[in-house]
């Protein structure tokens, strides 16, 4: 049997998270040998933050995702942190290599891995989901009305990096609108059959962020199937942990293929 191509790896990042911050990410898979892209959405340093829905977020990234899998016929692995796990379901749903198969087409997505990312229901917003508040870390029209900054950033995110390197990344983070945080989520992907042995979730265990508890609180109540990998890393562990979390991506690609 001839071995199936790799995958393309689209990362979507979380809030607050600027594309740069999974550049060595993407470097390691392509070094891996898979094409690997970093999506945007309206959302992250909105000019319009009145309107900046999770939706629209979804609606961007399916937007980026479509030509590849109608136009190319590319296979996709959907990589996303965080925030960006709410964007990323609503942006994958109906697209599964699988249902397409049976449709008679080629390309889709072969699974989904979410890392200490969001798993929120349709017409659940994040806050809602969260108790009806947001996070202590989020300090809300900051540094302008509907927008939000994260602080303290080093603590909360960045606690087991190199202080040289944390302080760098924190001076780098991005503005978010609070809209995509208290919008209603759309449907989302991984409620799918087609997903079915085909959801990974990295679940970082110093993170600060998103406490284990939270994202265990998150996987249970999908009440869908995840493969859960460990990893001993706080928030952003494709910098603290790159390899690791490198390997642990192209592992998924490997028993998604196999499922």
């Amino acid at each position: 049997m001839t071995p199936k191509p790799n995958p393309t790896i689209v990362i979507i990042p979380g809030a607050w998270h600027p594309a740069s911050f999974y550049s060595e990410l993407v470097s390691n898979l392509q070094r891996a040998g898979y094409s690997a892209i970093t999506a945007t959405y309206p959302s992250s340093a909105s000019q319009t933050p009145q309107t900046a829905t999770c939706e629209l977020d979804a609606i961007a990234i399916r937007q980026q995702i479509l030509p590849l899998i109608e136009d190319h016929q590319k296979d996709l692995l959907l990589f996303c942190h965080s925030y960006g796990g709410i964007p990323c379901g609503g942006a994958a749903t109906g697209l599964s290599a699988q249902a397409r198969l049976r449709d008679g087409k080629a390309g889709g997505i072969i699974g989904l891995v979410y890392m200490s990312a969001f798993i929120v229901p349709e017409g659940s917003s994040l806050r809602d989901f969260l108790g009806g508040k947001h996070a202590p870390y989020l300090v809300p029209d900051n540094p302008s009305p509907g927008m939000s900054i994260c602080s303290p950033a080093i603590e909360t995110l960045f606690h087991d990096i190199d202080p040289e390197t944390a302080a760098h990344l924190s001076g780098s983070l991005i503005p978010h609108a609070m809209l995509a945080f208290e919008s209603p989520a759309p449907a989302q992907a991984w409620t799918e059959n087609a997903y079915d042995g085909k959801r990974g979730f990295l679940r970082l265990t110093q993170d600060r962020a998103l406490p284990t508890v939270v994202q265990d609180m998150f996987v249970q109540s999908s009440a869908v199937t995840w493969d859960i990998k460990d990893v001993d890393a706080g928030h952003d562990a494709h910098i603290s942990r790159l390899a690791e979390v490198c390997e642990a991506v192209i592992g998924f690609v490997g028993s998604f293929h196999e499922g």
